[in-house]
């Protein structure tokens, strides 16, 4: 009651929309379980009291919305009292764990293509890498089941992408995550995502591209995306369908800021320095120094599809069925320096994922207290292809604006699918392999062999393919005073398929194959008690099992010893956190801690015998470790958010996490014996983060700041650490290779983008600053990359609504690293800069292929290029000049930059 304040009994609490309706207890308070995620407006009413609307009431996932309500008793009907609700608390008392959501029309906003672009921009995740974390070491969490590409994490994290336009919001958890969240060592990432209008059919389609652009500024990328939503009655009362489509042309799949560039005189060593100049400044050689350059790196067409469907079918008022559809197909060309002058063959990758899931909700309300129970299902496939693109195909391969329809073609594919004793007993080659090898075509004549392939096919061919079933049963029991218990059971069950060929164009070569069904089973328990209105006490325990599913030789050096099963491994992980408001601090003081122990499975890949290299062209061989335990650590974390006056929030928290039995590869064996995995690695992470968040009519800012030091201790090679050991030494603790000092993130949205309803033009801007990676742990001189920093923003105008549709249209102009800056990303872990090591350079001048005699122009091998005086005769003296050129173009650090100025304009119309 508004005048006496005393709770008031049997008041209906309604959201319109869904229906849902409950009743105040004798305490005056209320509870509604299951509560889809989104915007509401919520009806309260009491017979003698004034009606109130809530409109705009936003209900995060899994969280409580507390709604403080006040009635005004009347004799007389009346209209009823219209308010809207805050939209977002800016800090969160009740909160014990450090997370950050990005709302879908927040994400819609940004000038991102893809959504990992908007999860590196909250606090505490850089890179992939969650505090300071492995990447891989994170969970991925959709509509409240956690799906993980278990097989790559540690390279491709989830493996699957959603377009920014098909999520109603995203929760990154960097620390103290619950016990439902498994396999996670470093942080969660819980994609919610979008329904349908119940009331009526919404739409839009946007094209953006760069391709209007000059020359210097086009990428050639091209963007169309789409979506519509509403309700479908004809299969049931308040059913709802949502589709979201993404596609994207590629001329350059991966812009980088120098584009293709060459190594400059102030980029190496002085030696090389002089040969550049020698080679620049002299008329007979001029032509051999850098002798192509483009703002795109060629060779690396590609496209990108992400297509979304969700169904909501409400089965009665207590029940609702999902069902959803996640279909992603990413491809590319990779350009490969070796291969920049083969004018047919290159390498070729290729993603295509698909991520079916069922869910079933059911909730009861009851005065004062709720129940709710939910079932999921999901069945996910990923499939990596790695390999030589098909050139003929390529060329007769339809295309609009970069996107095509069809598959990238790759050489060999049936082949390399088929069963691999079939493989094996051919003997053959891959199909269309060619040894590499040639130089005519290249700018450098004979002077190339060796260095650029101009004739045949790189060598590999790879695939892997992984197959997820999923499930999980949760159920809780929610009180109007807060308290929540919560039980649940999971179990994922894999199918993991991989193949290695190195040298594709050897007949008789063997491949590398493997097939195993790992699965994963967990159980959780947890209890949330509000003891007070301002303090909150969680407790939990996860109990988790995994097995590997492979069999293997306890001595590999003896064929006849029989192979064992491996065993399932155990991991009891409890986790505790305390949330609430400082006394005498009217709720504008908060405090959290928790502490928890974490535990996931290893990288299934971990447990291949496997070949070292991005690209698997070393033929260095590691063996797997079928046996292998959990990765586990402790995670220890204290933070206290402030309240500002009304509009600004900032927050600080200091964090520890011990993680431990990593699993590491050694290469360095003195008795020559292969590499091996093991989990002997430690590694310790400590730091801060500030963040600060901001609401004024038309302005919302967020922004962090991140210092953390990341370090390990290494196992090393077994034969060293049994001398270790028994010299009493002590291990050495160095930097790890991702770790992050500094990072820095801001999010800035204007006008409409703040969700400004009376504004025409809208602002997103985007920030971000890093500190560099250590380069070079054994080597102290070397230190730290250069910082980087980009910046983005997205400006959009509505034109109005012409007459001929009723439609709503805006012009878009996106920017990305709008300073220009050439973002240096990596560096040469031998020189610790740009430039190659001279002996490598001049080395290659030394080696001669067939120099014995001088190559007259009667020769196939003749090239005029490298006949530097014109005499018809390229002698000795003359190839060595020429292959210094071939190398110093060969090592050009195109790479090692970031991502490259780009303008796109679009336009976008909605229904």
């Amino acid at each position: 009651d508004a005048e006496s304040g005393q709770p008031l009994a049997n008041v209906e609490v309604t959201i319109e929309r869904l229906a849902r309706l409950t009743v105040s207890s004798e305490e005056g308070r209320f509870v509604l379980a299951g509560i889809p995620t989104g915007r509401y407006t919520v009806r309260v009413q009491l017979l003698s009291y004034r009606p109130l609307t809530l409109e705009r009431v936003e209900v995060r996932a899994g969280r409580r919305t507390t709604l403080t309500l006040e009635l005004n008793a009347t004799a007389i009907g009346v209209e009823p009292l219209v308010v809207e609700a805050e939209r977002f608390a800016l800090i969160e008392p009740e909160v014990s764990e450090s997370r950050q959501i990005i709302l879908g029309r927040e994400l819609r906003e940004l000038p991102v293509d893809i959504t990992q672009r908007a999860i590196e921009l909250t606090p505490g995740v850089t890179d992939g890498h969650f505090r300071g974390g492995r990447i891989g070491q994170e969970t991925y969490v959709v509509d409240g089941l956690a799906v993980k590409n278990q097989l790559e994490g540690s390279s491709q994290g989830l493996g699957l992408e959603f377009s920014p336009t098909a999520l109603e919001e995203i929760e990154v958890i960097t620390g103290g995550f619950g016990v439902e969240y498994g396999s996670a060592l470093s942080g969660v990432v819980n994609y919610r995502t979008r329904r349908g209008d119940p009331e009526e059919w919404r739409a839009r389609a946007r094209l953006l591209t760069d391709r209007w652009a000059p020359e210097e500024l086009e990428r050639g990328f091209a963007e169309l995306s789409a979506s519509a939503g509403g309700p479908v009655s004809f299969i049931g009362s308040g059913s709802t369908l949502f589709v979201d489509i993404l596609l994207q042309g590629l001329l350059d799949a991966d812009p980088r800021s120098k584009g293709l560039t060459c190594l400059r005189s102030d980029q190496v060593a002085p030696e090389l320095a002089a040969e550049i100049e020698a080679l620049s400044g002299d008329p007979s050689t001029a032509h051999l120094y850098c002798p192509f350059t483009s703002t795109m790196i060629p060779t690396q067409r590609g496209d990108r599809l992400i297509g979304f469907l969700r169904l909501d079918r409400p089965l009665s008022r207590h029940a609702n069925l999902t069902a959803s559809l996640l279909r992603n197909r990413f491809q590319r060309q990779l350009y490969t320096p070796e291969f920049k002058y083969n004018p047919r063959f290159q390498l070729g990758q290729r993603l295509g994922g698909t991520l079916a899931s069922l869910s079933f909700d059911w909730s009861k309300d009851a005065p004062g207290r709720a129940y709710q129970l939910t079932a999921r299902a999901a069945a996910m496939r990923l499939d990596r292809e790695l390999g030589v693109v098909d050139a003929d195909a390529l060329d007769d391969r339809f295309d609009i604006f970069g996107f095509g329809f069809g598959d990238l073609e790759l050489l060999g594919r049936d082949f390399v699918r088929q069963p691999i004793n079939e493989q094996i007993r051919s003997g053959r080659a891959v199909p269309g392999y060619i040894e590499p090898g040639g130089s005519t075509g290249s700018p450098f004549g004979p002077g190339a062999e060796g260095i650029f392939f101009t004739e045949g096919t790189p060598g590999i061919a790879n695939w892997n393919r992984s197959d997820l079933l999923a499930g999980d049963l949760v159920g809780a029991l929610l009180s109007a005073q807060g308290h929540i218990l919560r039980a649940g059971a999971s179990g994922r069950f894999y199918r993991v398929e991989s193949y290695q060929r190195a040298f594709s164009y050897l007949p008789g070569s063997i491949p590398v194959f493997a097939r195993f069904y790992p699965a994963i089973v967990a159980g959780f328990a947890e209890a949330r008690i509000a003891t007070t209105e301002t303090f909150t006490a969680t407790a939990g325990v996860r109990v988790e099992s995994f097995r590997s599913g492979l069999s293997f030789s306890p001595d590999r050096a003896d064929f006849l010893t029989p192979t064992v099963d491996t065993d399932w491994k155990l991991a009891v992980t409890p986790r505790v956190g305390f949330a609430g408001a400082f006394r005498n601090t009217a709720g504008e003081t908060a405090f959290r801690f928790n502490f928890a122990r974490v535990a996931q499975p290893p990288d299934f890949r971990f447990f291949l015998d496997t070949t070292i290299g991005d690209s698997l062209r070393t033929d260095i061989r590691r063996q797997g470790n079928p046996d292998l335990s959990f990765e586990k650590g402790r995670a220890f974390e204290f933070g206290v958010s402030h309240l500002v006056g009304p509009s600004f929030g900032v927050s600080i928290t200091a964090f520890r996490k011990e993680l431990t039995r990593l699993v590491t590869g050694s290469l360095r064996f003195s008795n020559l014996a292969p590499g091996q995995f093991s989990t002997g690695d430690e590694a310790t992470v400590k730091g801060i983060e500030l963040s600060v968040r901001g609401r004024w009519s038309g302005l919302q800012l967020r922004g962090g700041y991140t210092l953390q030091e990341a370090t390990g201790i290494t196992s090393g090679p077994f034969d060293e650490l049994e001398e270790l050991a028994e010299s009493g030494g002590q291990f050495v603790e160095f930097p790890l290779p991702f770790d992050r000092r500094h990072a820095i993130d801001l999010i800035a949205l204007a006008g409409s983008a703040a969700g400004s309803q009376d504004s025409r033009w809208g602002a997103a801007l985007t920030a971000s600053g890093r500190s560099g990676f250590p380069l070079d742990r054994a080597d102290e001189t070397i230190t730290r990359l250069p910082w980087t920093w980009l910046f983005g923003l997205r400006a959009s105008l509505q034109l109005g609504s012409p007459r001929i549709c009723g439609c709503r249209v805006r012009v878009l102009a996106d920017g990305r690293n709008l300073i220009g800056r050439d973002n240096v990303l990596a560096l040469r872990r031998d020189t610790g800069g740009l430039g190659p090591l001279p002996e490598d350079v001049l080395g290659a001048a030394d080696d001669v292929p067939l120099a014995a005699a001088p190559i007259p122009q009667e020769s196939s091998r003749y090239d005029q290029l490298a006949d530097l005086n014109g005499d018809g005769l390229i002698v000795r003296s003359e190839l060595q000049r020429v292959r210094v050129a071939a190398a110093l173009d060969r090592n050009d650090p195109s790479l090692f930059f970031g991502e490259a100025f780009q303008i796109r304009l679009g336009l976008e119309v909605g229904f």
